[in-house]
C-alpha cells in the first residue's frame, strides 16, 4: 500500500488542513502514517517551546537613550525587527532543526559506541608449521594455529606455494594412527575452521592438509602436515 505524501503529513503536523480528501481517507486506515504525523507533532511542539523561550521582550527605547547619555553616543535608533516568517514556516523550520539535532545526536552515539566497543580478543592455544610431504611441491608451506576467539575455538590454517588442485584441499585433525576428523575445505589459501566441541587436541594433535577429488569422502593425498604444540 502506498503511503501518504510526506509534505502532506508535515502540513497536518503543523496544524494545517489536509491538502486533499484522499490524505484524510488514507490516515483512517494507515497506522504507519498516523504514527508519522504524531511523531512530527511532537517535534513541532518541541520547536515551538524552544521558540517561546527565545521570544524575550526587547528593552524599551528609554533604556537605550540612557545608555547613549552615559556613553556620550548618539541615541541608538530603535531596532526594527525583521518580519517573522509565517507561522507555518516557523514550525516547519523547527521540525528541520530538531530533526538535524536528533540526527547529529544519533551520529555521536554511534561514534561513541564504536570507540567504547570492546575489541575482540584472541587467545593462541597451540600452533605449528605445516611441513610439505613428498607429494607437495618444494614451494609448499603453511601454518596452523588453534585460536579461541569470540567464544569459540577455531583452527586457523594458512598455506602458500600450493598448486591449484584438481579437486580441493581438505583440512583434517589426525591422531597420528588411524582416526582423522575433517574440519573443512581450504579455499583462497587461508581459513578459520571451527573445532568440534569435545575434540581433545592432545589426541588429535596433527594437522593434515590433503588433496581431494571432487566428491571424495575418504582421506585423499596428504600434502602438508604439522604437530600442534
Amino acid at each position: 500500500m502506498a503511503h501518504a505524501d510526506p509534505d502532506a503529513l508535515t502540513l497536518l503536523a503543523l496544524g494545517e488542513p489536509a491538502p486533499d480528501r484522499s490524505t484524510e481517507d488514507h490516515l483512517r486506515t494507515c497506522a504507519y502514517c498516523r504514527s508519522e504525523v504524531e511523531a512530527l507533532r511532537e517535534v513541532v511542539s518541541l520547536g515551538r517551546e524552544a521558540r517561546a523561550e527565545l521570544d524575550l521582550p526587547a528593552p524599551p527605547d528609554a533604556v537605550w537613550n540612557r545608555i547613549a547619555a552615559e556613553t556620550g553616543q548618539e541615541a541608538i535608533a530603535p531596532v526594527v525587527p525583521l518580519r517573522r516568517p509565517p507561522r507555518r514556516w516557523r514550525a516547519f523550520l523547527a521540525v528541520a532543526a530538531v530533526a538535524a539535532v536528533v540526527g547529529a545526536s544519533g551520529a555521536i552515539v554511534v561514534e561513541r559506541a564504536m570507540r567504547t566497543a570492546p575489541a575482540v580478543t584472541e587467545q593462541l592455544v597451540a600452533q605449528t608449521d605445516l611441513v610439505r610431504l613428498g607429494t607437495a611441491p618444494d614451494t609448499a608451506r603453511g601454518t596452523a594455529q588453534v585460536v579461541r576467539t569470540d567464544g569459540r575455538t577455531v583452527l586457523r590454517v594458512s598455506v602458500d606455494g600450493m598448486p591449484a588442485p584438481e579437486g580441493l584441499y581438505q583440512v583434517w585433525l589426525y591422531d597420528g594412527a588411524a582416526v582423522m576428523i575433517p574440519l573443512g575445505v581450504l579455499t583462497g589459501g587461508q581459513a578459520d575452521m571451527p573445532i568440534p566441541a569435545g575434540v581433545d587436541l592432545r589426541t588429535f594433535g596433527v594437522v593434515d592438509v590433503s588433496a581431494q577429488r571432487l566428491g571424495q569422502q575418504e582421506h585423499g593425498v596428504s600434502m602438508l602436515q604439522g604437530n600442534l604444540s
